[in-house]
């Protein structure tokens, strides 16, 4: 497994936002988590990742515990945030630098096909460019990396329709031809349809559902207002 976590409890001072929590994820799944704002999905992910600690269970990424993830470990996890992290002052082709010399598996050529097929400005200080440009960056510097398995934040965040596409299609060539395991959060719910084979739907700290997408009854979206409770008119607005 490639994601163990069983019994997770995440407290702070006057909530819990994470409660019970229990998952894997085997090798070369392609998960969709959705959830309301709030509902814990970042906390879960920065968990996985280590930059948080937790209260109870277990949680172990690339079969290391999460809270002590070795170097070797960690190049094998791409991790896009929520929040854009890259260099402000920094152009992508800098920053491809300094990761060149820090992940075994670089891909020079991967990189120079995403900034093509992307139309990523790759020699303007970050800061000179939109958030759309910033995140196709960030996402093709983490995919260069050639990593094991993908841990994304809402990655589609300031993506027009038709980058999501080119995204989505970059995804799911390395999922179904490298094997990368892909757990990704998303509010786009029809993305999560094109390349997920699973659906976990997160509230209020637990899990409500985890299912693969070929046995649900109807659509993501639908079942995703099913377990939110949606009102009468809210459920109508939905299609539901």
């Amino acid at each position: 497994m490639d994601v163990e976590i069983q019994g997770l409890t995440k407290k702070y001072i006057t909530l819990t936002a994470l409660r019970n929590v229990s998952l894997n994820v085997a090798r070369g799944e392609s998960v969709g988590l959705i959830g309301s704002n709030g509902a814990g999905k970042t906390t879960l992910l920065h968990i996985l990742m280590g930059f948080i600690s937790y209260d109870e269970g277990m949680v172990k990424i690339l079969g290391k515990s999460s809270a002590h993830i070795d170097a070797a470990t960690k190049e094998k996890i791409g991790f896009v945030a929520e929040e854009i992290s890259l260099l402000p002052w920094a152009t992508l082709l800098d920053t491809a630098g300094l990761y060149r010399n820090l992940y075994s598996q670089w891909d020079e050529d991967m990189l120079a096909r995403l900034i093509e097929e992307w139309e990523i400005v790759a020699d303007k200080r970050m800061r000179s460019l939109s958030k759309g440009q910033r995140r196709l960056a960030e996402m093709a510097l983490c995919f260069s990396c050639c990593p094991a398995i993908l841990l994304l934040d809402e990655p589609f965040l300031g993506l027009d329709a038709v980058m999501r596409i080119k995204v989505l299609s970059v995804m799911r060539e390395m999922n179904s031809q490298y094997g990368t395991t892909i757990f990704y959060s998303s509010h786009i719910l029809s993305d999560i349809e094109k390349i997920a084979n699973r659906v976990i739907i997160i509230r209020q700290g637990e899990i409500c559902l985890d299912e693969r997408i070929s046995k649900l009854r109807s659509s993501v979206e639908k079942t995703f207002v099913k377990y939110y409770g949606l009102s009468t008119e809210e459920r109508a607005l939905s299609g539901e």
